[in-house]
């Protein structure tokens, strides 16, 4: 079976279409101003309502912010003092031991955790130079 086609050629005839596609887009707390005007033309006191929602929100950010900040500060207090206590027990557990004839041990238990404490500290502050380093870093990039 054989069949003829043709196509059209007279590109007079022919239509031309085009199509416009515009994409807007914002992020942030806020509308841009222009959005805030329609919502408040379409409903007024939309826009008061949604800038009260945006500060609501932001108080809350920044009370959850606080509340998480001194939770850290308490425990980093906590771990601290129970840190002392326990190396504190273990010299005196170890001079105790000592004094009682098991130098050997007293001075691996009382040493130990010494070494320990002073292990932590050391690595506690550099974990924190290299946290300041890497926000210096990323404050100059900025």
């Amino acid at each position: 079976m054989s069949g003829n086609y043709s196509t059209p050629q007279n590109h007079n005839n022919s239509l031309n279409r085009q199509i416009s596609v515009q994409l807007e887009s914002f992020s942030g707390p806020l509308p841009p101003p222009q959005v805030l005007a329609e919502y408040e033309r379409v409903v007024p006191g939309a826009a008061a309502k949604i800038l009260d929602m945006a500060m609501s929100q932001s108080e809350h950010r920044k009370s959850l912010e606080t509340k998480v900040i001194n939770s850290n500060i308490g425990n980093s207090k906590l771990g601290l003092w129970f840190g002392l206590f326990i190396g504190v027990v273990g010299i005196i557990a170890g001079t105790i031991l000592g004094l009682h004839d098991k130098q050997i041990a007293g001075g691996v238990i009382g040493g130990g955790s010494l070494v320990s404490l002073v292990g932590v500290f050391i690595y506690g502050s550099q974990q924190r130079q290299k946290e300041r380093s890497a926000r210096e870093k990323g404050l100059e990039k900025k």
